[in-house]
């Protein structure tokens, strides 16, 4: 079973900040136990997760996001997810299927699933590093940043430095790298925004397919209906038409411009950005 709202590829056409994510998530229904809910989600311009498509599959397996991205395709998504967006995935190797069909979309790769990779990888040397260590290293904007950030994991574990320069693609999980290559990750590192959808549904995946699907549609039908409320409220409140999360960026740039003179090139690699207040 596939299902996409229209409602929802329109809002993230409209508006979406171009980040998703991907991920499939088991049934535990007592009967139809070997289930998979497969999601795509976005998030729109206030910031809030939007549900883009979901399928329900026997497996979690590259047949069935062949499959899914095939039914995605179908229904017209494939014109939001072009070449100005990025997917996080957890590195699950039928993902690539994925993206054979969307290929125009750049990939990232969850850190916090890649922290437990190498939690695993390194269990018995004897040594471990800390979390925040590692998150500093995924976090460094420039390559030598990212290298002064990997020798202090090192100092802590050399098993996990090693598997985090050569396990890993660095291209798809490290900021300096997706910096490099313009992807926009909006400050994103993981693929939370699928998952912590898979733990909104987690009572309704003990459904059949057909409830399941059911708890899913209401649940859009009643975030839609909550954000143009709010929205709405907002706007005439404060009399424009920027959301509340554009308006804090904004408000970030007015001030960037005012401490930085009228025109002004400001960015943390030189893919700059530039600052005017018009």
């Amino acid at each position: 079973m596939f299902v996409s709202v229209a409602a929802c590829f329109n809002i993230s056409y409209g508006c979406g900040m171009r980040f998703c994510a991907l991920d499939a998530a088991f049934s535990k229904h007592a009967i139809y136990c070997d289930g998979h809910l497969h999601l795509l989600t976005t998030r729109d311009g206030n910031n809030k997760i939007i549900v883009l498509a979901w399928a329900l599959c026997e497996t979690e397996s590259g047949p069935t996001y062949k499959w899914f991205a095939d039914q995605c395709h179908a229904a017209g998504i494939g014109r939001y997810l072009g070449q100005n967006t990025v997917i996080f995935t957890d590195r699950m190797k039928g993902i690539k299927h994925f993206f054979d069909v969307f290929n125009r979309a750049k990939q990232g790769h969850c850190f916090q699933h890649i922290l437990g990779n190498a939690r695993k990888h390194i269990r018995g040397t004897g040594r471990t590093f800390e979390d925040k260590a590692a998150w500093a290293m995924r976090n460094a904007p420039t390559e030598a940043k990212f290298r002064a950030a990997l020798e202090r994991v090192r100092a802590q574990s050399p098993a996990a430095a090693h598997y985090f320069d050569t396990k890993v693609d660095h291209s798809l999980a490290y900021q300096y790298a997706l910096n490099e290559a313009g992807v926009p990750t909006h400050n994103f590192k993981t693929s939370q925004i699928v998952e912590c959808m898979n733990g909104v549904f987690a009572d309704a995946r003990m459904l059949t397919p057909y409830y399941l699907n059911n708890v899913i549609l209401s649940w859009i039908g009643n975030e839609i209906d909550a954000r143009a409320t709010f929205l709405r409220k907002w706007a005439l409140e404060k009399k424009h038409i920027l959301t509340p999360y554009c308006a804090r960026l904004w408000a970030v740039q007015v001030r960037a411009h005012a401490c930085l003179g009228p025109r002004a090139c400001v960015g943390p690699t030189n893919k700059s950005v530039c600052v005017r207040a018009d």
